[in-house]
């Protein structure tokens, strides 16, 4: 575990005047992460390589509903084979995932959608994405950017208009908006087409 926030809590609260109106105990961790254009990633001053699954939010038999513990013995297994990260798909993760990893010193790259404004089926997020995008991403990282397991944010999955004037126009928009919101970390998206996304 390169960073440890079991054992880390911290009061928040919230005062008018003097008084307080709200009080909560949350657990934090602190960690440093560097990408080096000819170094690679390093986290903690330490050279450290991404040995990651792709990991959709279902637990298989199971169903989509979060069940602690079937996603604490997923990360474990994980661990045992050496994963070391996890790319969320293709939307953002369960609160549970993002503070297990954050226990188990997992690291995360948060991704938002599967599909941008071009259609990949009928019915999918392009219906809703010129309306909700920006809520979508900002919701997003301002949930998880307090998180130290969370080391980059992914802004879509092998979107259709990766080769279009229009993909390199929403791919800044969104880019822009995770910046906007947390600076500290870097966007990337999961392209298909290696020549597209260039």
């Amino acid at each position: 575990t390169e960073w440890n926030v079991a054992k880390w809590r911290n009061r928040v609260t919230t005062t008018s005047g003097t008084e307080a109106c709200d009080s909560v105990i949350t657990r934090f961790g602190i960690r440093s992460l560097e990408f080096r254009p000819l170094g690679g990633f390093f986290l903690n001053g330490k050279r450290t390589m991404f040995k990651g699954v792709c990991n959709h939010h279902d637990l298989g038999a199971l169903g989509a509903a979060v069940n602690r513990s079937a996603v604490r013995y997923r990360l474990e297994l994980l661990k045992d084979m050496g994963c070391n990260a996890i790319r969320t798909s293709h939307n953002m993760p369960s609160q549970v995932l993002v503070e297990l990893c954050d226990e188990m010193g997992i690291m995360l790259m948060v991704e938002s959608f599967d599909e941008w404004n071009v259609a990949k089926c009928s019915n999918g997020y392009h219906l809703f994405f010129d309306e909700w995008a920006e809520k979508d991403i900002v919701n997003m990282v301002r949930h998880f950017r307090n998180n130290p397991s969370v080391v980059m944010w992914s802004i879509g999955n092998e979107v259709p208009s990766q080769w279009s004037e229009e993909g390199v126009r929403v791919c800044r928009y969104l880019q822009d908006i995770c910046h906007r919101e947390d600076p500290t970390r870097p966007v990337t998206s999961g392209m298909d087409q290696p020549d597209g996304g260039i």
